[in-house]
Order: C-alpha cells, then structure tokens, then sequence
C-alpha cells in the first residue's frame, strides 16, 4: 500500500521535482523554441537574429566568437570519434548524407527533393568549429536565380515561367580550410628568345635563337584559408566559379546559425583533403617561379616545399540548392548564401537555337553580300 502511494504521488510531481528526488531522468532536448508562442526558432540571415517560424518573434544570436584553428598533424585523422547530438540520414536517389539535430527530421533531400531519404548509422567525424552564417536570404536567393535564368537566352520559355516557382532549400556545405607556412627552395633553368641576322645576299635572314640561364631562390609563402570542398554534391571547380567563401568572415560553431537550414555531412576526409590543398600549393609556387623570372620558354622547375605551422578549420559554408526537372531530365543550381552568385546547368531550347543560327548564318551572309557590292 505504501508503494502504491509512493507512486501515486510521483504522478503528481512536476519532471523537475521528479529528477530532484531521483525518480527519474531529465531528457534535455536541445531545441530553439519562441517565448511566446512556443514554435521553432530559426536564423534570420537578413536580420542575423533567431525568428520564430509562427509569429515572427525576434531574439538575439549569441556573441559571435572568433574561429580557433586547429594544429594539424599526420595523426589528426585517427582522433576521429563520434560527436553526440546528431544523427546521419542518406538520400537513396542521390547519395548525399545530411547531419541533422537528434530531435529534427528530413523527409526529403534538400539537394534533389527526393522524398527517399533513409537513416543511417552513426558516422565518427570531427565536429565543425567554424561556421559562416547565411547572409543572402531565400527570396534573394531566388531573385538571383531569376536573373541568372534570364540570361540564358536559350533556355525554354517554359523553363523560365515555371522557375519564378522552383522552391529553395538551405544548406551548409562542409569545407576544409588550411593555413601553412611555406617554405620553398628552387632551381630551375628557362630561356629567352633573341633574334640575330645571318646569311649574306638572297641567303640573307633573321633567326630565333634561345639563350637558355639557371636560376635558383627560396619562396617563402604564407598560406591563409586555402578553402578545399569536402561535399559530395559541390566540386572544387564549382566552388571556385560561386566566388568562394569570404572565411574570414566565419564564426566559431554555434547551433542557432543551423537551426532551420540542412547541414550535409563531408565525404573527402581531412587527410586527402591536405593533400588536394597542396597540391594547389605546389602549382601556385610553380607559378610565382615563373612570374619571378621573366622568360620565353621553359626548360624544367625542381621545388621542395615544406610546411610548418599547418592549421585547419572544419568549416560549414551556406549555399542555397534547388533544381528541376525539364523533359524527364533533372536540372540543379546552387546559390552562394554570402555573394548571391549562381553556378548550374540550364536545357537549351532547340528551336531557339536553330533561329539563333538561322540568324546567324543570315548575319554573315548579309556582311558578305555587303563586302561583295563594296567591292565590286
């Protein structure tokens, strides 16, 4: 009888005098939720402040803390372990994987709206330290888009109708970024071109001669946010053509810059992506040998850069994604969430590039006629 009551009681205790007297656990769920009327909170990049979804309630972000560098070390890879809180989901059609908070859901991909979206086990990873907020909103996005639509002076009429209604999605891309410095001994041997006059009579004629030199220097370089892709969805190319990411900009890793926006999970690994990073490194000193030595031909350049002071940053960066589908063939485009600049494909519309060629064609024809009256 006396435990029945003990039970009966505890049914009347609010959860927090439940956890005080040890009958039972507090579950804390790491959501953002409005004062006022309890709704989701998501980041605002136009007002840079955490809004409510429902009644457009404002709160304050907290105070942005600088990005600290990581030291990088051939070991750093195998420190990897899972980080708590967040759970893996793949989509079946295009294989992105996307991190979410435990308490959020994805049902469809935010890279290709594909409803297929399936959880996946745990994956060990490194947390991101660093973080650039959207600065570009979905409507700016959108309009950005637009204007990049209407420049294709091919595209279907009908693609350009129905794209004033391609919906958006939000989504932080992960990216490596390291810094180094780089010390770079060289040799290497170029020529320049000179001409001399030869011959005597009808023989008489200018020859192009070489004369070939040796140099040899040390380039010491500092490398700062050297930015490296890790997203299955996004290429080094594409990265570099949306007019990378300003990472100075970036902020140390706070939830509330995530919450209402996908984050996809990397899938080139630390390691490999240090050596794409110097790879870009080793061209780029390629480059300031032959800009140091001014020449016509070159023969062959040695360098043997080495590395000190290696730091990285797991950066997430903002990038709005969408895409459609035209004559059963999917289209995609990304948006940069800080410039606005679009990267993506377009279907070309085949009667209008016909009248383009007609047109074209006629346009040469008639400053042919033009030249042939001219002249005649």
């Amino acid at each position: 009888m006396e435990n029945l009551n003990n039970e009966q009681n505890a049914q009347l205790l609010t959860d927090d005098e439940k956890v005080d007297r040890g009958l039972s656990q507090k579950v804390e769920i790491n959501t953002f939720a409005c004062e006022n009327c309890g709704s989701t909170l998501v980041f605002d990049p136009q007002t840079r402040k955490m809004k409510c979804i429902s009644c457009g309630a404002e709160y304050p972000m907290p105070d942005p803390k600088p990005v600290m560098p990581i030291a990088y070390t051939p070991l750093s890879e195998s420190s990897y372990a899972t980080w708590g809180g967040v759970k893996s989901v793949r989509c079946e059609n295009c294989g992105a994987t996307i991190t979410l908070k435990e308490f959020e859901t994805a049902n469809v991909c935010p890279f290709c709206s594909s409803p297929v979206v399936t959880d996946t086990d745990q994956i060990p990873g490194l947390k991101p330290n660093g973080v650039l907020p959207f600065a570009v909103s979905e409507e700016q996005a959108h309009n950005s888009f637009l204007k990049w639509l209407k420049r294709k002076i091919f595209a279907p009429h009908k693609v350009k109708k129905s794209a004033k209604h391609t919906p958006m999605n939000g989504v932080y891309i992960p990216t490596w970024t390291f810094s180094s410095d780089v010390f770079c001994p060289y040799t290497a041997r170029f020529g320049k071109h000179y001409t001399v006059v030869v011959g005597s009579g009808k023989n008489r004629r200018v020859v192009t001669k070489t004369r070939w030199f040796t140099v040899s220097g040390v380039i010491n370089y500092d490398v700062h946010n050297l930015t490296i892709e890790a997203s299955s969805k996004i290429t080094q190319k594409q990265l570099e053509k949306l007019g990378g990411f300003d990472m100075q900009a970036a902020v140390e890793y706070e939830e509330e810059y995530i919450s209402g926006f996908a984050s996809e999970r990397y899938s080139t690994g630390l390691d490999e992506s240090w050596n794409s990073a110097q790879d870009k490194i080793y061209n780029a000193m390629l480059n300031m040998v032959r800009a140091r030595h001014p020449h016509d031909v070159e023969d062959y350049i040695n360098i043997n850069p080495s590395y000190s002071n290696t730091t990285y940053d797991y950066m997430l960066a903002p990038l709005w994604v969408s895409g459609y589908k035209y004559r059963k063939k999917d289209y995609g485009f990304v948006v940069n969430g800080r410039n606005g600049k679009v990267v993506g494909k377009s279907p070309v519309s085949a009667i209008r590039a016909l009248i383009a060629a007609i047109l074209g064609l006629a346009a040469v024809a008639g400053i042919g006629y033009l030249i042939y009256c001219l002249l005649g």
